[in-house]
């Protein structure tokens, strides 16, 4: 049953990312160039920052995994004993 739980979390995750990296993606073709001033200003730590926004799905999804380990670790304890 754990797993499912893991799974779940990790499902949220991902369509928070997603949702995250849409709303970039949005400010990005109404007109606001937010990763040309990312790579103006602040050169390869802006490059950096883009990645990380590129891969917003994947983090959302291990860190919904993580939060459900994290929220329901004495259930998946006592489901052990």
């Amino acid at each position: 049953m754990k797993y499912v739980y893991y799974g779940f979390g990790g499902f949220i995750g991902f369509i928070c990312g997603v949702a995250i990296n849409l709303i970039f993606y949005l400010l990005d073709q109404s007109g606001v160039k937010f990763a040309d001033y990312l790579i103006k200003n602040f050169n390869f730590f802006g490059k950096y920052i883009l990645e990380l926004i590129d891969g917003l799905p994947f983090l959302g999804a291990v860190l919904g995994v993580l939060l459900v380990k994290y929220l329901f670790e004495r259930e998946f304890e006592e489901e052990k004993d």
